[in-house]
C-alpha cells in the first residue's frame, strides 16, 4: 500500500461526488443525456475506488500478519537465554532445556540436547557434543612399559 494508491482512491471518490451533484442539478433533456453519461462515469469511478480500497485492505491485512509474526519471533527470542555452552528457555522462574547452540544460532531451531552423563550433552540434529561446567575428563590409563621386557 502506498500513498499513490490512497490518493487515487480519494480522487475517484471526489470525482464521484462531483458527478452526483451535477446529476442532481440537471433539468433539460440534453442535460439528462449528459447526466446519464455522468452517471456511467460515476459508476465507473465508484467501481475503481472500490477496487483500490480492497487493495489497500489486503495490503493492511498482509502487514498486520507480518507484524504479528515478527512479534511472535521477538517473544520467542526473548524467552531464550544463552548460558555457555547452550541455550535455556526461560518461562517465568523456570528454566527449560538445555537447547543446542549451533542449531539455534544457525537455523533458529529449538533442539533439546540429550545428556550423555558427566556433563556431556549431544544434539541429535547436528550431532554436536557440548561439555558443561560439571564435565570432568576421565583419566586415561597409560600403560607403563618398563624396560624389563
Amino acid at each position: 500500500m502506498d500513498l499513490t494508491t490512497i490518493s487515487t482512491a480519494l480522487s475517484s471518490i471526489k470525482t464521484a461526488t462531483e458527478i452526483a451533484k451535477l446529476i442532481k442539478n440537471s433539468e433539460d433533456s440534453l442535460e439528462q443525456a449528459e447526466s446519464k453519461l455522468r452517471l456511467a462515469e460515476l459508476i465507473s469511478s465508484l467501481a475503481e475506488a472500490r477496487i483500490q480500497i480492497a487493495e489497500v485492505q489486503q495490503d493492511l491485512s498482509e502487514k498486520d500478519a507480518l507484524i504479528n509474526m515478527l512479534k511472535l519471533k521477538i517473544a520467542d527470542k526473548e524467552s531464550f537465554m544463552w548460558e555457555s555452552p547452550y541455550y535455556w528457555r526461560i518461562e517465568g522462574p523456570e528454566k527449560d532445556g538445555p537447547y543446542c547452540q549451533h542449531c539455534h544460532d544457525k537455523n533458529s531451531e529449538k533442539i533439546r540436547l540429550q545428556s550423555r552423563d558427566n556433563g556431556v550433552w549431544k544434539c541429535v540434529a547436528c550431532q554436536n557434543t557440548f561439555y558443561d561446567k560439571t564435565h570432568q575428563k576421565k583419566p586415561r590409563i597409560i600403560p607403563n612399559y618398563s624396560s624389563e621386557w
